[in-house]
């Protein structure tokens, strides 16, 4: 979970630099959501790329042209040989986070679990806290992820095996100078055995109780969050914004269309609401920022405009009506939309006149 004063931190350097955004960038809005696609809030990351751009004279980022600049940029001057890079400090800190604790080893291998499975579930052990303490990994939605796509490049699957195999004698065998124990009392130790297996088995029984309640709990909770569909009609900030990118991506490519198509449509249909109303924190956080928000609604619309004329081009009208008939209202040709359809179904056969009748009641486009 990002921390609520970063966040406001981030917005008011945002709103600080804004104005020179604005001679870099044909939309500084879409390079500002870009960059906090990468950095998610992380507010040493996020102030030095914008700096990055901002003491630059080498580019002009033009329109269509900021997922493209924004990644190139990071990897040059952040990902690559990031030993080396002006920001080594900060993630040498980090990673000096996880050597120097008790447990690396295993540090490493749950953060391995994390990076892989994407989100792992909180249990607030000591091992857990230490990598939140890091900055490495951070909460959402009630588990672990890593804190920001620049960390995943950095601290990735060779970052892992290369410190995993260095280390791998000394965080295996942290007592190999030690004394093996005296026969004496070994025979103490098998005196003693019966007590503590009884003992480690009564904490066994406790901690399986405890860790059934807390599921129980968590269930309970849930249950409640999902019984109203307000509660839980909120995507995360996060989701929003990665959504926002690839829908501005499907709009420049058509190979993407289909997905990005299948997806929106999925949240409204799971939701039952606007995909505005679904990203409302999202939006309100760019507000703050003096950023226009994102309008996702309309620019759903637009993906599956462009996918349709697609279909119209190729003169399969039936499967463009099916498509124009999921614009919502909101969209800002809607009655272009509405005089096609009249058009169609005074001039075209009796299959595409069929087709529109079957649907005029639950479409929009055919409301005329």
């Amino acid at each position: 979970m990002v921390n609520e004063q970063d966040k406001e931190d981030v917005y008011n350097y945002i709103k600080s630099i804004i104005s020179e955004l604005d001679e870099k960038a044909d939309r500084p809005n879409v390079v500002i959501e870009e960059v906090l696609a990468w950095t998610y809030f992380q507010k040493y990351l996020t102030k030095i790329i914008f700096e990055f751009l901002i003491e630059s004279s080498e580019f002009f980022i033009s329109n269509g042209k900021e997922s493209e600049i924004i990644s190139n940029l990071i990897y040059n001057r952040l990902i690559k040989d990031w030993e080396f890079q002006e920001a080594s400090a900060h993630f040498r800190q980090i990673q000096n986070e996880i050597f120097n604790s008790k447990q690396p080893r295993i540090l490493l291998e749950l953060y391995q679990k994390i990076l892989h499975e994407e989100y792992v579930s909180i249990n607030d052990n000591s091992l857990q806290q230490k990598l939140l303490a890091s900055g490495m990994v951070t909460i959402e939605a009630g588990k672990l992820r890593v804190a920001n796509r620049i960390y995943k490049q950095i601290f990735n699957q060779n970052w892992i095996d290369k410190n995993l195999h260095t280390n791998q004698q000394e965080l295996s065998n942290p007592h190999r100078g030690d004394e093996l124990p005296s026969q004496n009392n070994a025979i103490q130790d098998n005196d003693r055995r019966p007590s503590e297996v009884a003992r480690v088995f009564a904490y066994l029984f406790i901690i399986i109780l405890g860790i059934s309640f807390i599921s129980l709990l968590l269930f309970l909770i849930l249950k409640s969050s999902q019984s109203s569909p307000l509660s839980n009609s909120a995507r995360t900030i996060n989701a929003c914004q990665k959504f926002s990118y690839e829908l501005d991506e499907a709009l420049k490519k058509p190979q993407n269309r289909l997905n990005i198509i299948k997806k929106g449509l999925l949240w409204r249909q799971e939701q039952g609401i606007s995909l505005n109303e679904q990203c409302e924190d999202f939006r309100k956080n760019l507000e703050k920022a003096g950023i226009t928000p994102s309008d996702l609604e309309n620019k759903l619309n637009q993906v599956l405009r462009q996918e349709a004329q697609t279909k119209i081009d190729a003169n399969q009208l039936e499967e463009a009506v099916d498509i124009l008939c999921k614009i919502t209202d909101e969209y800002e040709y809607m009655d272009d939309l509405k005089s096609i359809f009249q058009r169609w179904e005074s001039t075209r056969g009796g299959r595409i006149q069929n087709k529109i009748n079957q649907v005029k009641s639950s479409c929009p486009a055919a409301q005329y």
